[in-house]
């Protein structure tokens, strides 16, 4: 006989199967088995400065490739080009490209990118440059007129004969995205202040293999995966990140710390003296190799910089053979001119070697008429500036010359780089600028001293050194023009560029920077194609496996 008991551990019992049996219902997806989303924690070092693909030239750089595409994308192994919207790009004679896109790419609204996209985003680019002075459209200027032939092809016609696929790769100002932004904004004007803001809010309309969903850039970026790209079927990655959370940490160490602790999965920029004891202790390294290198320029309207012999004589007065080791943990490549090694123009005839005899005979030939007392300025957190600043401040004292040094956040510090024109006397005597390409011309470090018009308010903000030479700008002028038309034809006329740079020493490459990630290796895997030395900081993580 059943007793009350044993009715209430059946009653018990049948009401627990029943709320199991509802919870199964409830949270589980009504088709397929139960899936867990793969996602990567990264932290990088810089506020973002800006997500509108027409327009930023900073930082965004590492949101813009993965949310955006380009027509082709630069091949490091090769040297050359491979196709990403584009699936063929053709030479129809000196003043027409023909470009027929591949069938299968979408926007991440679901619309097929088609050429009226592209003459969308082209002329949006050029046009913001133009009449804005916005953005990196200058990689359009060769660019006449366009002619849509159908959905999958345009016509791109040059004012002269032009080589088209170095813009069609760039790092900024080539991104491809919808017409159909101007619907979704609700602006009509292309070159509106409007539009550049809507884009800046995080919204946007790419075809790239993942979409921004938050948007905090000085705190916190994430993107999802879509699942749409066309690429995914071809990389056959089933392991890449469902989500991507991008955090800004500024301080190396605490990157380090959120590593170690599991907070983060990758970092960017820990310290480099924890490297080899992070990689003892189990997690992964990559070196990946870049055109990022660190120009230290000497303020021309300044005394003593202003000085040709002082400005060489501080040049010599670096310990060419030991910055790297010291001030990079040996991850780098002494500098040799301004072009960075293995970019289209560099030459190891450029490099230096410390000669502190010829420093003070310099120093002594000059007979500065004002104390020998240097400021410098370096960006805040970036251990590798400090150390070396410290390092030339010691030799510097060995040539009777004083360094004082100011670490300062980047956007204060590039403010004052650029009050070489207006205040000369309050900008610092050196500034250390660092650099990365927006296409594969050598012009793009060589524009950092180009002087424009400063007498009719035309000024080139990115020449810290406020340094002026017609003869310069007229050679960069014919050797930009070249390369525009054969970069190979151009690279004679590049050497004259950097032998007036090598005789006037405005600035200095000091080295070309290596990145070093340092990740879980028990939960990531970088495949081959992560890392591309065009697209400075971007990690392109499609290619990235996220292992549990």
């Amino acid at each position: 006989m059943l007793g009350k008991r044993t009715y209430l551990l059946v009653a018990v019992l049948a009401i627990a199967v029943v709320v199991v049996a509802l919870t199964f219902l409830v949270f589980k997806p009504l088709t397929g088995p139960a899936t867990t989303k793969r996602v990567v924690t990264y932290a990088y070092r810089d506020a973002i400065t800006g997500v509108d693909p027409s327009v930023e030239d900073d930082t965004g750089i590492m949101i813009l490739h993965l949310v955006y595409e380009t027509l082709l994308r630069y091949d490091p192994k090769t040297g050359g080009y491979s196709y990403v919207l584009a699936k063929s790009v053709e030479k129809v004679n000196d003043t027409v490209w023909r470009i027929v896109l591949r069938d299968d790419a979408r926007f991440h609204d679901g619309s097929p990118v088609t050429a009226y996209d592209v003459n969308f985003s082209i002329w949006r680019t050029k046009l913001v440059y133009e009449e804005l002075g916005r953005g990196l459209g200058y990689i359009w200027e060769c660019v006449n007129s366009t002619k849509v032939l159908d959905d999958k092809t345009i016509e791109i016609v040059t004012s002269y004969p032009c080589d088209i696929r170095p813009t069609l790769a760039a790092a900024y100002g080539a991104f491809i995205y919808s017409k159909n932004v101007l619907k979704l904004s609700g602006i009509s004007d292309i070159v509106s202040e409007e539009l550049i803001t809507w884009f800046n809010k995080g919204n946007e309309l790419g075809s790239g293999p993942y979409k921004i969903v938050k948007y905090e850039p000085e705190n916190e970026v994430v993107l999802e995966k879509f699942s749409d790209w066309w690429g995914w079927k071809e990389i056959n990655n089933p392991n890449a990140p469902d989500t991507i959370i991008i955090k800004i940490v500024e301080d190396p160490g605490e990157q380090e710390r959120l590593l170690r602790s599991g907070g983060i999965d990758i970092a960017s920029s820990v310290p480099r003296s924890s490297i080899k004891v992070l990689k003892d202790s189990g997690f992964g390294v990559v070196v990946a190799d870049t055109f990022h290198n660190f120009i230290l320029m000497f303020n021309t309207r300044r005394c003593p910089t202003n000085i040709t012999d002082v400005r060489k004589a501080i040049a010599y007065a670096i310990p060419w053979d030991s910055i790297v080791e010291q001030s990079l943990m040996g991850y780098g490549k002494k500098g040799s001119g301004l072009i960075p090694y293995g970019f289209p123009g560099y030459s190891s005839k450029w490099a230096l070697k410390q000669d502190l005899d010829k420093a003070r005979q310099l120093l002594s030939k000059a007979n500065a008429p004002c104390e020998l007392r240097l400021e410098m300025v370096i960006t805040q957190g970036y251990e590798e500036e400090e150390a070396f600043a410290k390092l030339l401040k010691a030799e510097l004292q060995k040539i009777g010359v004083d360094l004082e040094i100011k670490a300062l956040p980047w956007e204060q510090m590039k403010s004052l780089g650029q009050s070489v024109w207006e205040k000369p006397e309050e900008a610092p005597h050196l500034i250390i600028n660092d650099w990365w390409p927006t296409y594969l011309i050598p012009y793009d470090y060589f524009s950092l001293l180009e002087c424009l018009e400063p007498e009719k308010g035309v000024i080139n903000y990115w020449n810290w050194a406020g340094y002026c030479n017609k003869e310069f700008d007229e050679v960069l002028s014919k050797a930009y023009e070249k390369s525009l038309e054969s970069l190979e034809e151009s690279l004679p006329l590049y050497e004259e560029v950097q032998k007036i740079v090598f005789d006037d020493m405005p600035a200095v490459n000091l080295w070309d920077m290596q990145h070093i990630y340092v990740y879980n290796q028990q939960r990531i895997r970088f495949r081959d194609g992560a890392f591309n030395s065009l697209y400075t900081y971007t990690v392109f993580f499609q290619y990235v496996e996220v292992l549990k």
